[in-house]
């Protein structure tokens, strides 16, 4: 009944699109005028950049807005779907994250949403974690007049976080009247659903002296996993063979099967005559054996292609004229979202978890040849136990779960007036909080785990401990475990984290005075800001004692406030003159002081000149700061496990004489194992976590461009400009990583070396676990390029109106430096690979074209082009000096999007409306890909209605 009812559905969708396409054809008979518009309509819209209003196009820093007519086109109620079609804007956390807590975040450059400053109306938004960021689920869409978004530097107008810009989301204060709006979506392939329903209503009070506004929503996303995509259900790696880089089968070396490994076993032979290698013996159906590649798991299809999301929200605005010259204005917001998302099956290492776990061979669900052949290898001292590691995915659980419920609560109320009938004046209060309850499912209790495997010698099949609901677990085999086993090893967890944020100010802004050329703008103001967070997981995992998405996690709780003083100059000097149509100096500086970091200064510097009318010039140079987060400054010991190798292995790449003896004498590898020691797992654990001596990052950022508005062509307008953001004393952790660490002390093999210090942290048999990598102000980011937008709209008599626009950019660099003691990578260009992180093509672009028919029926067809970009493992060869890799794919090429819209008006109250997306139904590129970049669903329909009474 379903597959019919979807069915039905993905047959209307696809009978719209083509009654859209013929009424497109029919529109060329309709009338034509001579009549041209503004392209901004007439008025100038203020936009973030300044304090000071000032028109887009007339703003000194690069400015994209995206209007109320965008948002209705791409028919998307989530927003950083708009966002991340703009060519400034590397995609962020979204729909199709794999993991994480459901926000959608905003990344301008590449430069990590932290550095991003995401505001509604000017002010601060509380952030959805510790680390500041805002998710811009907790802003609805229909009441966002626009999305004002400034790239570069921002921190003189509006404070930390502004390093690689603003996004300033302006909502509806004035409205009258009552909305209803609903929509729904389907993907080509009958899942990925979405339904949305708005309710807005407004309306003026008091003699039209006051207006009141409010807005309700309920969003409903349905989760995809990658078993429903072919190109995400494939586990595929590179392998040279003849000379070529090829795609082998391959998979996660934790498998549900279970494998076990030691290094005295490396290159023994098992009961076929395989040898054993660094991955150990896997438990097959035939039997044990050595492990091979081909044995990995797949663990692609339990992957997440779109994340489920339930929201609920509420949104009220109002002001109110107290007096003719004093206003008060309110506004609120309430959200709750929900998320019950999956993950694949919790993997346990007993090595990364257990360093002196021991196995018993007692264990009677062992193989009798293989406990003949453990014994024989390993247990000399014929106790019956031996220290192993043991692996397995504990697909016996099912996926993990993550039930998660965020309520986001905040409101604005301040007083507003005029000073002077030049000069206006504004106080206001701001107040945010959230509260995350994230129950996870499917973990794991690591001393159980370590009980079952030691065995009663009177009764094996009991466990040696008191505890009488332990059994003897059996790991040995894909999905071999009884109830008994996995009730006594399961847990659920529950981590909370509530986040505060309090923030007042006062500013005076508009004309102080003017000259001859114009009138001098001036902004001025202070503000105080108290920022407090704190994340208090699980007790078990604060003792060290489960682990599901996380393990080892300290409880985090720290606050900071600042106080701050900001003034903005704008300075006409010359207007109207030959060769000088307009010559005006900008110039800002704010003064920050922070309970952490201290005093800190922020400014900027620049101007515009315009020779004739119609070109204008313009150049800004930008001092900003970054403040350390809660998360940053605060965190309590996190464990985590990246991939690393070390080079204490035996058959490491080249492992020198002077190494196997650093590694032996100074590095605590046993000299009983140093000649045939191997990492047992290709991810080490690692202990990340907060520095409260942190010191503020520092950027400086100039940009200059040029403006054309040419008289020839009415409604023609076309910018570009040049960036360069250079950002130095970046908080990462210490040494850039696990890896970055690891070859610093590689170059240097002296304990007075500080990278070769933390790879102390072994067990007894040289496995490296725990290395300490706390935050440091270590890192360095530049990125440069060339924005450019074109904008043209045409009003003909006969086919209604045209308009277009073009907004791309040209990426020059995107370099990225851990730390002094490792090469810089540069990203531009270039895809993932460990070092590259999100797709960073060199050129980027979106472009519609919009047809307009007598203000009724609307075609618009949108086309996003996205590069191509290398594969990152390129980059960071080539910044190290190492031979280019053999890949199979080594290159994404390059991908475009179309989607097609069309609404049309049924009369002066209601309008439908229906959208395409991803038109051509193209795949990721393979291998290369990330899920919020690229479209991991395909073609996808939505279809709605406006209603208003």
């Amino acid at each position: 009944m379903l597959s019919k009812r979807v069915s039905v559905m993905r047959a209307g969708l696809r009978g719209g699109s083509a009654l859209a396409a013929m009424m497109m054809v029919m529109g060329t008979a309709m009338a034509q005028t001579d009549e041209p518009e503004a392209i901004d309509g007439g008025e100038g819209i203020v936009v973030t950049g300044s304090r000071i209003p000032r028109p887009d196009v007339d703003s000194n820093s690069p400015v994209n807005v995206i209007g109320v007519d965008e948002i209705k086109q791409t028919g998307t109620v989530e927003t950083e779907q708009l966002l991340n079609s703009l060519p400034q804007a590397v995609a962020g956390a979204g729909a199709q994250s794999n993991s994480g807590n459901g926000s959608a975040t905003v990344n301008l450059r590449n430069l990590g949403a932290a550095r991003t400053l995401v505001l509604q109306n000017g002010r601060r938004i509380v952030g959805a974690s510790q680390d500041g960021v805002v998710d811009i689920n907790m802003i609805p869409t229909a009441m966002i007049e626009r999305i004002e978004v400034v790239t570069g530097g921002a921190s003189a107008v509006y404070g930390s976080d502004a390093m690689a810009g603003v996004v300033n989301f302006v909502t509806k204060t004035n409205f009258q009247g009552m909305e209803i709006g609903a929509q729904y979506g389907i993907s080509d392939e009958g899942d990925a659903n979405r339904y949305n329903i708005d309710f807005t209503v407004g309306g003026n009070f008091a003699d039209g002296r006051g207006n009141i506004v409010f807005n309700g929503n309920y969003y409903d996303r349905e989760m995809v996993k990658g078993a429903a995509r072919d190109h995400a259900s494939l586990f595929l790696v590179d392998a040279v063979q003849n000379g070529k880089g090829v795609l082998v089968p391959g998979g996660n070396g934790v498998t549900p099967q279970g494998t076990i490994f030691s290094p005295a076993l490396v290159g023994k032979v098992d009961q076929f005559g395989n040898t054993i290698g660094t991955a150990g013996i896997f438990f097959a159906q035939e039997g044990w054996r050595a492990y091979k590649t081909s044995d990995g798991f797949n663990d692609r299809p339990y992957t997440n292609l779109q994340m489920p999301l339930k929201r609920w929200s509420a949104a009220l605005t109002s002001h109110y004229d107290v007096t003719d010259n004093i206003t008060a204005f309110f506004e609120g917001n309430y959200v709750r979202s929900e998320l019950n998302s999956t993950l694949g099956a919790v993997p346990m290492s007993s090595s990364g978890f257990l360093p002196n776990f021991q196995f018993d061979l007692r264990n009677p669900y062992l193989a009798p040849s293989l406990r003949t052949f453990l014994s024989t290898h390993l247990d000399g001292d014929g106790d019956n136990l031996i220290s192993i590691n043991i692996n397995r995915r504990l697909l016996d659980f099912g996926s993990r779960t993550d039930d998660q419920t965020r309520e986001f609560g905040r409101f604005v109320a301040g007083l507003k007036g005029g000073l002077t009938d030049k000069l206006n004046w504004e106080v206001f209060y701001n107040q945010g909080h959230v509260r995350i309850t994230d129950v996870q499912g499917g973990g794991v209790l690591i001393d159980n785990f370590a009980n079952a495997f030691l065995t009663n010698p009177n009764n094996p099949y009991d466990c040696l401990t008191t505890d009488v609901r332990c059994v003897t677990i059996n790991p040995f085999g894909f999905m071999s475990m009884t109830k008994e086993m996995r009730d006594y090893i399961y847990t659920d967890l529950t981590n909370i984290t509530v986040l505060d944020q309090k923030q007042a100010g006062a500013s005076i802004t508009g004309t102080l005075f003017s000259l001859p050329a114009g009138n001098v703008g001036i902004s001025v103001g202070a503000e105080y800001r108290k920022e407090s967070s704190t994340f208090t997981p699980d007790q078990l995992y604060i003792q060290g004692k489960a682990l599901s998405r996380s393990a080892g996690i300290q409880r985090t709780g720290g606050s900071f406030d600042v106080k701050e003083l900001y003034g903005e100059l704008v300075v006409p000097i010359l207007a109207d003159m030959p060769f000088a149509q307009l010559l005006t100096f900008e110039g800002g500086i704010r003064y920050s002081d922070y309970s952490t970091a201290g005093g800190v200064t922020s400014w900027k510097a620049g101007g515009e000149y315009s020779p004739v009318k119609g070109v204008k010039f313009r150049g800004l140079y930008q001092r900003a700061v970054r403040a350390p987060n809660v998360v940053e400054l605060f965190s309590g010991a996190t464990n985590t496990a990246p991939q690393a190798t070390d080079f204490c292995n035996a058959s490491g790449a080249n492992r020198t004489a002077a190494e196997r003896t650093f590694c032996m004498t100074s590095l605590g590898v046993p000299s009983s194992v140093i000649d045939v020691f191997q990492q047992e797992n290709v991810q080490i654990r690692a202990i990340t976590g907060g520095n409260p001596a942190l010191q503020e990052e520092t950027s400086d950022t100039w940009s200059i461009g040029a403006v054309f508005r040419p008289a020839a062509v009415p409604n023609l307008q076309f910018t570009i400009d040049y960036y360069n953001i250079k950002i130095d004393g970046a908080i990462a952790a210490f040494g850039g990583g696990l890896q970055s660490v690891i070859t610093a002390c590689r170059a240097n093999l002296s304990m007075s070396n500080i990278f070769c210090q933390p790879l102390t942290k072994r067990s007894s048999d040289g496995q490296l676990y725990d290395v300490p990598l706390l935050n440091a102000n270590i890192a360095s980011m530049e990125t440069s390029g060339v924005d450019f937008r074109l904008d043209y709209r045409y009003q003909t008599n006969t086919f209604g109106s045209f308009s277009y626009y073009l907004a791309g950019s040209y990426l020059i660099k995107s370099v990225v430096q851990s730390s002094p003691i490792v090469a810089a990578v540069d990203c531009a260009g270039y895809i993932g690979g460990g070092s590259c992180g999100n797709a960073n093509p060199v050129w980027r672009f979106t472009q519609r074209l919009t047809w307009d028919v007598n203000d009724a029926l609307q075609l618009s067809l949108r086309h996003r082009f996205i590069g191509s970009t290398k594969d990152g493992r390129i980059a960071a060869a080539k910044a190290s000096g190492a031979a280019t890799p053999l890949l199979a794919v080594p290159s994404t090429g390059q991908i475009s999007y179309f989607d097609l819209s069309a609404s049309y008006a049924i009369d002066k109250t209601l309008s439908i409306y229906g959208t395409i997306d991803n038109l051509g139904d193209h795949n990721p590129p393979f291998q290369l890909y990330e899920r919020d970049t690229f479209d991991a669903i395909g073609r996808r329909f939505t279809i709605g209605f406006r209603k208003q009474f």
